[in-house]
């Protein structure tokens, strides 16, 4: 049977998935090119020829986490009205983390970022979009009566973010044990209820 060549970008992305499921699996700080390699039933040197250093794979991959979640969180607040689109956005948000367990596990990974500084820049780079939506959300909401006038957009953003990392870490740290995205919408509407004027 023969086999088909792939494209360098096809490669790239099936190392990149192949990653964040080891990720989840394993730990992010366990993760090596051979066990890439090995998974992908590919030879180490051919996961190098598109990654010259293990800390291009992580910034590759949190390159594409930011294409997909950019592109959820514009999906996801398109068609809303201004009061729904910061509970639209979150439950995105949430439903994302569900669909890539690795996601909070390698965001929130101090070791990796360490190592690699161009992965922990990405990060910050990462958090600030997320950080940016979530505010546009809320002064949106504040210009339609929806939230408190004098609330402060930028404070206000960084309160469901940290809500959001606290509920993910505890849903990885209980290895799922609970249903994320019902728990995280519950616990937001709650923290919504004290924005609103």
């Amino acid at each position: 049977m023969k086999r088909i060549r792939k494209s360098g970008e096809e490669r790239r992305l099936e190392i990149i998935e192949a990653t964040l499921r080891l990720a989840a699996k394993h730990g992010p700080d366990r993760i090596t090119a051979d066990i890439i390699a090995h998974e992908l039933g590919i030879s180490q040197p051919a996961i190098f020829r598109h990654f010259p250093r293990k800390g291009d794979i992580w910034t590759a991959t949190i390159g594409w986490l930011q294409e997909c979640l950019t592109a959820l969180w514009n999906a996801s607040i398109n068609n809303a009205s201004p009061e729904d689109r910061l509970p639209a956005l979150i439950k995105a948000h949430f439903e994302f983390i569900e669909n890539h367990p690795a996601l909070p596990l390698v965001l929130l990974s101090s070791e990796l970022q360490i190592r690699h500084d161009a992965m922990r820049h990405a990060v910050i780079g990462l958090m600030s979009l997320f950080h940016a939506k979530l505010k546009r959300a809320v002064e949106d909401g504040q210009a339609h009566g929806c939230y408190k006038a004098g609330l402060n957009s930028t404070q206000a953003a960084w309160m469901l973010i940290a809500l959001i990392q606290g509920v993910a870490l505890r849903w990885t740290a209980s290895q799922a044990s609970f249903k994320i995205v019902k728990e995280g919408v519950t616990l937001t509407s709650m923290a919504l209820q004290g924005l609103k004027g």
